[in-house]
């Protein structure tokens, strides 16, 4: 059953490995940062462009961020209450409540769903479910309301301005222009669509070595606070996956790869924004490790259930 992950497991060991070692001495922190770059601004562009001139139009797509807002929003209110009074009883200190929300109200399909669903389905219609559902969902709130949330659990308070920041990232626009080159079915040169399949190929090994350079579990404490946050994250972010996609009429592999996407670990940016706002970055990562974890492992039995 899980064999389709090994490619998947072992690149997430790859960044791991990297994170330890730090070879020619660059610190992890800089590649990060720089290959963060280069995925949002080109690879993941492509990735998308890609995908949709090699898929067939379809409506019923739509459906899956309309599933990912309910998903969004249901466990930012789960989060808030949950975290808020573990805070309020004193079980943890508020920088540490911004970074439980921030690794668990928010799934990342552009991270670990992506290369998850691509090994599980193997197909460019299943690998649309994640990207539709993380571009038109989880940045748009993520990077608007979901910023403003977190934010407030931090040193600074909320930021200004922060509200339309998603409509500066390229994989917002990219995906604009695919579902209109897939409607309308306008075909590219081939040595222009060659190069857009060589680069949205190197995006998934890498998003999944990136998430792989951000794993932490050193800490006994952090580990048994990120367990409430694991269980919301893959168990409730499925639950309601499943309903809210089923609700709206979602069936078979569209259905399944939705309920995967929505079980998805966090962004790994996350962690740039937990230092940023002053939130507990070392819980982040130990949350992000564990529901990373978690979701290869349950994946696979999320694709025979549904």
């Amino acid at each position: 059953m899980y064999e389709n992950l090994i490619p998947v497991m072992l690149m997430l060991a790859a960044g791991v490995v990297w994170r330890k070692l730090e070879p020619g001495g660059l610190p992890v922190a800089e590649l990060r940062a720089v290959l963060n770059s280069l995925v949002i601004n080109l690879l993941a562009p492509a990735l998308i462009l890609n995908v949709f001139l090699q898929s067939t139009p379809d409506l019923t797509l739509l459906k899956v961020p309309a599933t990912g807002v309910v998903v969004i929003l249901a466990g930012m209110v789960a989060c808030v209450v949950v975290f808020g009074a573990m805070e309020k009883l004193g079980w943890i200190t508020r920088p540490q409540a911004g970074a439980l929300i921030l690794a668990t109200a928010f799934g990342n399909g552009l991270g670990a769903a992506v290369p998850v669903i691509e090994g599980l389905y193997g197909a460019a219609d299943a690998i649309r479910v994640p990207l539709v559902y993380d571009l038109m969902a989880t940045i748009p709130i993520v990077w608007s309301v979901g910023v403003m949330l977190v934010a407030r659990y931090g040193a600074d308070g909320p930021p200004a301005g922060v509200g339309l920041v998603f409509l500066k990232l390229p994989p917002f626009w990219t995906l604009i222009v695919a579902i209109g080159l897939n409607f309308s079915g306008v075909t590219l040169p081939d040595g222009v669509t060659a190069t857009i399949d060589s680069l949205g190929m190197a995006a998934v090994p890498l998003l999944l070595f990136l998430v792989g350079t951000t794993f932490e579990l050193t800490k006994l404490k952090l580990i048994l606070l990120a367990v409430p946050a694991l269980v919301l994250k893959i168990v409730g972010g499925g639950a309601v996956g499943y309903f809210a996609a089923a609700g709206l009429g979602l069936s078979g592999e569209l259905l399944g790869a939705t309920v995967i996407t929505a079980a998805a670990p966090s962004i790994a940016v996350g962690i740039a924004l937990s230092e940023k706002y002053k939130l507990d970055s070392a819980l982040f990562s130990t949350v992000l490790t564990l529901t990373t974890v978690g979701y290869v492992l349950v994946a696979p039995l999320l694709q025979q259930a549904f």
